[in-house]
């Protein structure tokens, strides 16, 4: 009986833990609008090829001014989250493509890796806009919050003709996330747990969740302007994650630290500000209008 009660009882802790980790390869996807609108309707939509024979599904806004901005969502989500960036962005006259990454469509879905199937889907994305004839001589930024910030930092440090980056409360390296996510948000020990994670992502996907490294990536950046956002009350990720990206850029750079925000969070606590701050980045990185922001920690 008693063998019978242990036996069960680990029966039901290896579901468990393969629940777990089915629904972090594959998380659940809300909208998560922020109470803008969506902009799918007057978006047009975009099959964008990657790799043979696969495609991601892009959503591309016309701009009045030679600047466009590819906006990556983060882990868990989709590109309805773009919408709230797109909103004032679309309004400052700049261009727009954002994009679902495979491991956040409904279809043919990849599972998450933390960097490798959602770099090649950047990759793809850029390609798109330096083909698209409309988009032709357009300066080009990228803008990504949490996995979308990471992506966009790796993605900037191998794509010269990207001239600014705009990265919230992005992770410096794969193992930091899978730790800092352990610790930070689901309240279990950094060790074992993050290298257990690493092990089953690796067994599901083929590809180590903890190899991307970011950081070595934003030491390539120090000729190029990047404005990194972190949330101080993030619980997923440490803000000095994002200041020892910032550093590797080469300090060079606005870092803004936002008091009372959590993990991306940064726009709903500070809207007016967020929106002024980013919008004015832009304008001086891609049309060198405007005084844009200092560099420095703020």
């Amino acid at each position: 009986m008693v063998a019978l009660i242990l036996l069960s009882g680990c029966v039901l802790a290896v579901a468990a833990a393969g629940a777990s980790a089915l629904l972090g390869l594959y998380p659940l996807l809300p909208s998560d609008l922020g109470g803008v609108r969506n902009l799918d309707r007057k978006a047009r939509r975009e099959r964008i090829p990657v790799g043979a024979g696969d495609w991601i599904d892009g959503w591309y806004l016309s701009g009045t001014h030679p600047a466009v901005v590819i906006i990556f969502h983060g882990y868990g989500r989709n590109h309805h989250r773009a919408w709230r960036y797109a909103s004032f962005l679309r309004a400052a006259g700049f261009a727009i493509l954002a994009v679902d990454f495979r491991s956040s469509r409904y279809r043919g879905r990849k599972p998450t890796t933390l960097g490798h199937f959602e770099l090649e889907d950047a990759r793809a994305a850029l390609d798109w806009v330096r083909r698209e004839p409309g988009l032709e001589g357009h300066r080009i930024a990228l803008l990504g919050e949490s996995l979308g910030g990471s992506v966009a930092l790796m993605l900037a440090a191998e794509s010269p003709d990207v001239a600014a980056v705009v990265a919230d409360c992005a992770f410096s390296h794969g193992c930091q996330a899978l730790g800092d996510s352990c610790e930070r948000w689901a309240r279990v020990p950094r060790w074992p747990s993050a290298e257990l994670l690493r092990a089953l992502g690796r067994l599901a996907t083929g590809h180590d969740p903890g190899a991307a490294d970011v950081l070595s990536r934003a030491a390539r950046l120090t000729d190029r302007p990047v404005f990194f956002i972190h949330a101080m009350d993030d619980n997923r990720f440490a803000p000095e994650q994002a200041r020892e990206l910032w550093r590797a850029a080469g300090s060079k750079d606005p870092l803004w630290l936002i008091p009372g925000a959590g993990h991306n969070e940064g726009w709903l606590r500070q809207r007016r500000l967020y929106e002024r701050r980013v919008t004015a980045f832009l304008e001086r990185q891609l049309l060198g209008a405007g005084e844009g922001i200092p560099a420095g920690v703020m």
